[in-house]
């Protein structure tokens, strides 16, 4: 890599080059949580790489690419968990790594950065009992907008950056589990404004056929919406909500649920977000602008 300045990229992390090595500085983070959202060590080399992989293409996939970088990490922080710390929320940390290596890579270099994605898988578990009392789970994640860059529109409705896993198909779902979708669709408005504007987000409205459930989500993204880089706008803000009765409730902490109860007939909503946006909306070719107005993806 070439020499450059070494800017200051925002807490937790400090990124720049000394010679031919790149320096990625973690330790502002904070220290291993109670919750499930910390990470090892390994995985957040891991996640370092996969950013790295996004933003210069070109790189091999072999086993010196890490060699010229040096990663710091405070030991016993989020990003370097000891056990006991539990890890189970360990997606939501890794693509927050990358949302951090996107925007510090724009600070120096926006011709090839990239706005972040949409942030949070929403796992989200329907598990109860059938009329045989046979017990039954379902378990799925949901996808977003990714963030527009330097070719183009993000994609809308992609899955994290870090997976190569598919949601199954609707009828799949329908046919496996006592439950039925009601809406699957792009989420209007929900990318961020940019010269190539963030991909959109989706709309999932599930109801429950069996008599009885219990409801867990587990997501991010409720309070900060995905950022653009280069003078574009964040995507919309993840919004998780359930209908008990006539009444849809927005859950005490925006994108998670524990211990929720629905009877039959009653619907979970996840709206997930849209990616950022690359660029000053000004920049935006006309006809494009057009476009998004006609289809409805722009608010």
């Amino acid at each position: 890599m070439t020499a450059a300045p070494t800017p200051r990229c925002g807490s937790p992390a400090r990124c720049g080059w000394r010679g031919e090595r790149l320096i990625l500085d973690f330790s502002g983070s904070a220290d291993a949580c109670a919750g499930p959202v910390n990470i090892s060590r390994a995985t957040t080399i891991a996640s370092v790489y996969v950013a790295i992989k996004h933003l210069f293409p070109e790189i091999p996939a072999n086993s010196g690419v890490l060699d010229p970088v040096e990663i710091i990490l405070p030991a016993g922080s989020l990003l370097d968990a000891q056990r006991p710390r539990p890890t189970g929320g360990y997606t939501e940390t890794i693509l927050r790594i990358i949302d951090v290596l996107f925007c510090a890579f724009a600070r120096i270099r926006p011709s090839n950065g990239f706005a972040n994605a949409y942030g949070t898988i929403n796992a989200l578990c329907i598990a109860g009992r059938r009329g045989d009392g046979a017990r039954w789970v379902f378990f799925s994640f949901f996808g977003g907008g990714h963030g527009g860059n330097p070719e183009g529109d993000g994609l809308s409705h992609g899955n994290p950056p870090i997976a190569t896993a598919i949601i199954p198909p609707v009828e799949i779902m329908e046919a496996a589990y006592p439950i039925r979708f009601l809406r699957w669709a792009l989420r209007d408005g929900s990318g961020g404004a940019g010269t190539h504007r963030g991909g959109l987000g989706a709309v999932y409205e599930i109801e429950l056929r069996e008599a009885a459930a219990e409801v867990f989500v587990f997501a991010e993204r409720a309070r900060f919406g995905p950022k653009g880089v280069g003078g574009g706008g964040e995507g919309a803000r993840n919004l998780v909500r359930y209908r008990q009765g006539e009444d849809w409730v927005v859950p005490a902490l925006g994108s998670k649920i524990t211990g929720l109860r629905l009877v039959r007939g009653e619907r979970i909503r996840i709206e997930s977000p849209g990616g950022g946006g690359w660029g000053d909306p000004a920049g935006r070719d006309p006809l494009a602008a057009a476009r998004d107005a006609r289809l409805g993806y722009t608010a």
